[in-house]
């Protein structure tokens, strides 16, 4: 570099002022006083295939659930099995009787929800 082509020195403000810092900061946002309502369904203990404490997504209380259980595809499944197997004389029916085939309905004693529904699969 020669003595033409020199830069300038950096000079820092001396001193910063309320109103410097009042035009840079953000504008602050207003929130109205009522919160926004969210549903959701909070799960305290896992729902599998026995009742369970959980909050109802309708009537919004904490419950513990009522467990129906109804014939799905697996009791089917496994009705067709028992025949194939050669199980015809009425044992091929045991999958219609047994909650152990079946799929599990948890619902909300109060307002009767259907809340989760747990699927019996084969594997």
């Amino acid at each position: 570099m020669s003595a033409e082509e020199t830069t300038p020195a950096f000079n820092p403000p001396t001193s910063i002022t309320k109103e410097d810092i009042s035009k840079t900061q953000a504008p602050v946002p207003v929130y109205s006083s009522s919160p926004p309502t969210i549903r959701f369904v909070s799960h305290e203990t896992v729902l599998g295939r026995s009742p369970g404490m959980t909050t109802c997504t309708s009537c919004q209380q904490q419950v513990m659930t009522n467990v129906t259980y109804k014939v799905g595809a697996f009791a089917w499944l496994m009705c067709l099995v028992f025949i194939l197997c050669g199980l015809v004389v009425g044992c091929c029916l045991i999958p219609f009787f047994v909650r152990h085939f079946k799929d599990t309905y948890h619902s909300c004693p109060r307002c009767n929800r259907i809340l989760h529904v747990e699927k019996k699969s084969c594997c």
